[in-house]
Order: C-alpha cells, then sequence, then structure tokens
C-alpha cells in the first residue's frame, strides 16, 4: 500500500466512531445521584432519567447513593467504567463545594469528569416552622441574636453555605445540625427543635403546599415565579446575596466523544420540552442547558465562589 493509502486509513481508523458509539445504549444505562429517594434531588433525577429513557430507548435506573454531601456518589462515577453506561447528575455544591467543606474529599471534579450539559439552576429558601411568629429574615436575625444557642438543618452543601454565609453577614451565630434527609429535619424545624434551614426548593415546594414550612426569602437573584410574594434575599437586606447551584450531567473521563455527543443531544432536547417546563416550574427552578464546554467552565466559576463564600462564613473542612 502507498504511504498515502496508508496515512488515509489510518486517519480513517482514528477518526471514525467506534462501533460501541454507534449502537450506544445497547444495555440499561446508570445513573447515578447523591440523595435519597423522595428528596428534592431525587424527583429532578428521576425526570431527568424518565426523559433520557425516552430519547435513547434504552432503560436508565436511577441509583440513590446518600451520603457525605453526594460525595459517595461522585466518587463512585468517578471511578466507575468510562464506556456511557453510568452517568453522574449533581449539583455544583458538591463538584464545586466538597473541595472546601470535606478533609477526605479526593476527587478532582475537574479532571476527572467529562461534563456532558448543565441542565437547571435550583432555588433555595430560608424556611421557619409553619407557625413561627417571624415574618422576614430581618426578624430572623434578631431572634437569632436574641437567644444564647440557637440551631440550623442541612442535608447538602448548599443548604449548609447559605445558613452559614446568612450568619456571617447578619452577625448571628447557630449550630450547624446535619441531616439524611430533608424530611427529618423539617419535623424537627417545626418541632422547634430546629430555628431555622435552607431548603432546596424543590422538596420545599411540596412541603409549603402541604403547610409544613413557612418561607422567608429565596437565594436565586430574582424572585421564584412559584412564589411571587417571597422576596430574595437581596430584598430582604442581604444585598448580593445569590446562591443558586445548577446540576448537570456528567460521565467518567475517558468517556467516548461520540457518546457524550449522544447524550449531550438528548440532554438539550429533553429541557426544551414542555414536560421540563412544566417539571422545573412546580420547584421554582430555572431551565439553564449548556453545553459540556461551557458546563467545564460553569464548573470553574463555582469552584471560585465557593472558595470565597466559605472563606467569608469562616467554616472549616470537616
Amino acid at each position: 500500500m502507498a504511504l498515502i493509502g496508508k496515512i488515509v486509513l489510518a486517519f480513517a481508523l482514528l477518526t471514525a466512531p467506534s462501533a460501541g458509539a454507534q449502537t450506544y445504549p445497547d444495555r440499561p444505562v446508570h445513573l447515578l445521584i447523591g440523595f435519597p429517594a423522595g428528596s428534592g434531588a431525587d424527583i429532578g433525577a428521576r425526570f431527568i432519567g424518565s426523559q433520557l429513557q425516552k430519547a435513547s430507548g434504552q432503560t436508565v435506573i436511577v441509583e440513590n447513593k446518600p451520603g457525605a454531601g453526594s460525595n459517595i456518589a461522585v466518587a463512585l462515577a468517578a471511578k466507575a467504567k468510562p464506556d456511557g453506561y453510568t452517568l453522574l447528575l449533581a449539583a455544583s455544591s458538591a463538584m464545586a463545594g466538597s473541595r472546601y467543606l470535606y478533609k477526605d474529599f479526593n476527587v478532582n471534579t475537574e479532571t476527572e469528569f467529562e461534563p456532558i450539559a448543565a441542565l437547571w439552576e435550583a432555588t433555595f429558601i430560608i424556611t421557619v416552622a409553619p407557625d413561627s411568629p417571624l415574618k422576614s429574615v430581618a426578624e430572623l436575625t434578631q431572634h437569632l441574636k436574641s437567644k444564647t444557642r440557637n440551631r440550623y438543618g442541612y442535608t447538602n452543601q448548599t443548604g449548609q453555605l447559605t445558613a452559614a454565609y446568612y450568619l456571617a453577614l447578619g452577625g448571628a451565630l447557630a449550630e450547624p445540625v446535619s441531616y439524611r434527609t430533608a424530611a427529618e429535619a423539617v419535623a424537627d424545624l417545626g418541632s422547634g427543635t430546629l430555628d431555622f434551614m435552607a431548603l432546596d426548593g424543590a422538596f420545599a415546594a411540596g412541603q409549603l403546599r402541604n403547610g409544613k414550612i413557612k418561607p422567608l426569602a429565596v437565594t436565586t437573584a430574582r424572585r421564584s415565579p412559584s412564589m411571587p410574594d417571597v422576596p430574595t434575599m437581596s430584598e430582604a437586606g442581604m444585598e448580593g446575596f445569590v446562591f443558586a447551584p445548577f446540576w448537570a450531567l456528567y460521565a467518567p473521563r475517558g468517556t467516548p466523544a461520540e457518546i457524550i455527543k449522544k447524550l449531550q443531544d438528548w440532554s438539550f432536547e429533553l429541557m426544551r420540552s414542555e414536560a421540563a417546563k412544566k417539571q422545573f416550574a412546580i420547584s421554582g427552578s430555572n431551565i439553564s442547558v449548556e453545553d459540556g464546554a461551557a458546563t467545564r467552565i460553569k464548573l470553574r466559576t463555582e469552584i471560585e465562589k465557593w472558595a470565597h463564600a466559605v472563606k467569608s462564613a469562616g467554616m472549616e473542612p470537616q
């Protein structure tokens, strides 16, 4: 074979999609999430899983791997075979924040994953007990300052940082209490064991409808369309206070580009559907779909933001 022919053949072999990528997926896909069943995150994951299943024509199994602020799920996904059959749905709180909050977190989320697509931005809500006389963040701050011992609950990094940053800005003190599930924390909020909590909007939506919590403010830059009467933290006196973690789909580093592209295209398709608009409007979340390259940049920005906020809040890794 002539030299030019050999070069052309070699180039074709290098650039041609692999057989596995062409037939992907030909068996069930596992979608890992670091929160328990029934949580706000789980609600979002099961919607994404069901829509990916429709788009791909293959079964998508949502696997709940709760614990350590999603770090268990992140670590498992990072070590998974990079063949597109193990994916991770994670919030930027885990992918950007865990490095500052956990001493034993040893996953480099920037280098050990291939971002597929950013999907939506979550709303968090500062909440108190439904029968609390407090009507504003300012009143909550004064209430906390009037007591010698206060407690707030959290189940994830964003909830923890939101509360700690608020306390630092407001000049109040409260002891953090970690919960495995938001349902357990809400029960303690209602009983008076907790003074307040920053809750994920997806889970909080149902609690609000059932009258189990009272909202004081949202952590997004703009008011939530589903809660138009609830002010933002900036409007409540905490100027510039914005925490809206973004959720994204990731694959282990080394996953073939052709598979990443398929998953990205399906992600764009499903997040632009009417079903997605209805699903995320319920929790006040904002659909914000971006490709893998933009997601990588977005993650880097979030890492820098977390570094500043954690330092400002005086938080130490545990």
